[in-house]
């Protein structure tokens, strides 16, 4: 017999990730190791804008702002698609894109990623864990690290992440 289950929102790990605060809803876990879900709050301006590929297939689900979604086609040249509060994108596996909160407020999105726990692995493992969401980390990322996470689970990055 299969069980429902409950995600207690108090049990749930959040981490500061390359600027986004990311709290992880569903593992593997909870979900027969099928997928993967993650809150991500953008700050104005804040996402991954930068070209990337993971070998996950990642849908979002944009709850709250307005957010741009970056792809690449045939050719190689970057477009962007619009989403506003209530759009749904999806992105195929290891298929260039990124994403960017272009409003001039917090946005929040969902993301599932199948299979499960690939990225939840890199959040883990890149992230700053938070108490809270409102406590932003003091120091900053070590990003030999992150390549090196970023390298571990075959993330390429098309672009690279400003600052880099």
């Amino acid at each position: 017999m299969t069980r429902h289950i409950s995600v207690n929102p108090e049990g749930q790990r959040t981490f500061f990730v390359l600027g986004d605060i990311i709290t992880i809803k569903l593992t593997g876990a909870e979900t027969n190791g099928k997928y993967s879900m993650v809150e991500i709050i953008s700050q104005p301006g804040g996402g991954p804008s930068f070209l990337h590929t993971h070998p996950p297939q990642e849908t979002f689900h944009i709850l709250e702002g307005t957010y741009e979604i970056y792809g690449q086609d045939e050719s190689g040249a970057k477009y962007a698609l619009p989403a506003p509060a209530g759009s749904i994108l999806h992105v195929g596996a290891d298929k260039p894109h990124g994403f960017k909160n272009v409003g001039d407020t917090v946005g929040t999105l969902m993301a599932i990623y199948e299979p499960a726990d690939i990225m939840i692995g890199f959040f883990e493992q890149v992230g700053i864990p938070m108490k809270d969401k409102q406590s932003l980390p003091e120091s900053g990322h070590d990003m030999e690290k992150v390549f090196a996470v970023m390298q571990q689970i075959n993330m390429t990055l098309i672009e690279q992440p400003p600052g880099a």
